[in-house]
């Protein structure tokens, strides 16, 4: 049986602690003092996850305490345990409160893994104090640029710590220049100039972007998955969903016995629930109604319409949920206010019954075999970066250019410098 924060209120002292652990990124205050809407959950952006069950467990028996945030670079992972934290939970419109989409996987092994990386979200990737060096593995569900837009600022840790080079995994389109090997050698071309001024500065391995494209043409009822990452004991899989256009994936991984699934953008399939079956956490987008959507952006109703039809809806997604089981399901690339959480959950919940959530930008979703916990993090707005474990492969640095440098009239000019 699974609890609900209804059934276990009183208990909730001994899971999460009410103090903090230190006195750094804790000082961080949420934007906004709490209140809760008309159905009992609390505002957006006041420090509380958007859920009636932060603990999920089968016993309320010897469950590891966490304290009430997650404080960012100051809580270790279990070697057995698995987190999972909303980098981006947003849409295309980048909001202050609110970034495009990215998720990021943390493993008890030290192995991280990006899902995603939206416009807006690398500066809170950066505020969790992660070293920039274990930050090199992306994997795209598919190319717009709500999930793709800041790859420029997640390469750009070259020269910060991060002296390997940045790993990007994704499938390949219908034509050649509309799959992922494509999208990365346009993205390097893009960056010739940045790269090159970095030449000689920033080592040689930190300015290579990789791409790892898998056949999508691949996938049949035959083969409903590919497995595109093995390694370490971490299997991540590949499955086509419904989005647009040949090319738009889900990923399932699974590690040491625990699970995420993330599905991108999609309308709702069968297929994807069954894909994402039993695992402990499935993150699906979730869209508000057309009427809503075209209101708060002052759009047409028809447009309005014609994008939510490439969506998924609360009742829908619950009965995704229905379908997949997950110890937590998590709906994400919402617009998340005040006055459409409460509708999104009586969707939800008119399909579905188990424990769900809504995303909000630093959630921090704590996994392991005895119990599932989700709280929010507090970071530090103007943080630096994490040392870099140190390795035995020294970096290797190019030549500075000799061409094409600033002419020699300009830089003649410099002012000298006192050392």
């Amino acid at each position: 049986m699974k609890y609900s924060s209804r059934l276990i209120t009183s208990f909730l002292a001994l899971f999460i602690s009410g103090q903090a652990l230190a006195e750094k990124p804790e000082d961080f205050r949420f934007p906004r003092e709490c209140s809760y809407t008309e159905a009992g959950y609390p505002v957006p952006l006041c420090g509380l996850p958007l859920t009636n069950t932060p603990v999920v467990a089968e016993s309320i028996e010897e469950l590891k305490s966490y304290p009430t945030h997650f404080i960012a670079g100051q809580e270790a992972l279990n070697v057995d345990e698995m987190r999972i934290t909303t980098i981006g939970s947003g849409n295309p419109p980048v909001r202050l409160g609110q970034a495009s989409t990215s998720w990021l996987v943390e493993l008890g092994n030290g192995d991280n893994f990006i899902f995603d990386i939206g416009g807006g979200t690398v500066p809170a990737l950066w505020s969790l104090g992660i070293p920039l060096s274990t930050l090199d593995k992306v994997f795209v569900t598919h190319l717009h640029l709500d999930h793709v837009g800041g790859i420029f600022n997640l390469w750009d840790s070259m020269g910060w710590g991060r002296n390997t080079p940045l790993h990007v995994w994704g499938a390949s389109g219908h034509t050649p220049e509309l799959g992922v090997a494509a999208f990365v050698e346009h993205v390097e071309k893009a960056a010739a100039w940045h790269v090159l001024s970095k030449t000689g500065i920033a080592a040689r391995e930190g300015m290579e972007i990789k791409a790892h494209e898998f056949d999508y043409k691949k996938f049949s009822p035959e083969t409903p998955r590919q497995l595109v990452y093995h390694e370490n004991d971490v299997k991540i899989y590949a499955f086509p969903v419904d989005h647009i256009l040949e090319g738009a994936v889900g990923y399932r991984l699974e590690w040491n016995g625990l699970s995420m699934a993330f599905t991108g953008d999609s309308e709702p399939t069968r297929f994807e629930a069954e894909m994402a079956r039993g695992v402990d956490v499935f993150i699906h987008e979730l869209f508000i109604d057309a009427s809503t959507f075209a209101e708060k952006n002052a759009m047409p109703l028809a447009l309005a319409q014609n994008i939510a039809h490439k969506h998924t809806s609360p009742e829908e997604l619950g009965q995704i949920f229905s379908i997949a089981q997950p110890r937590l399901g998590v709906g994400t690339h919402f617009f998340t206010n005040e006055d459409t959480i409460d509708g999104a959950f009586a969707g939800m919940e008119k399909t579905y019954s188990g424990p769900v959530a809504i995303a909000q930008d630093l959630m921090v979703i704590n996994v392991s075999k005895e119990q599932v916990v989700t709280r929010m993090a507090r970071t530090d707005l103007l943080s630096w970066s994490a040392p870099s474990p140190k390795t035995d492969t020294e970096p290797t640095y190019d030549a500075k250019p000799t061409e094409g440098l600033t002419p020699s009239w300009v830089s003649q000019t410099r002012l000298e410098q006192e050392h």
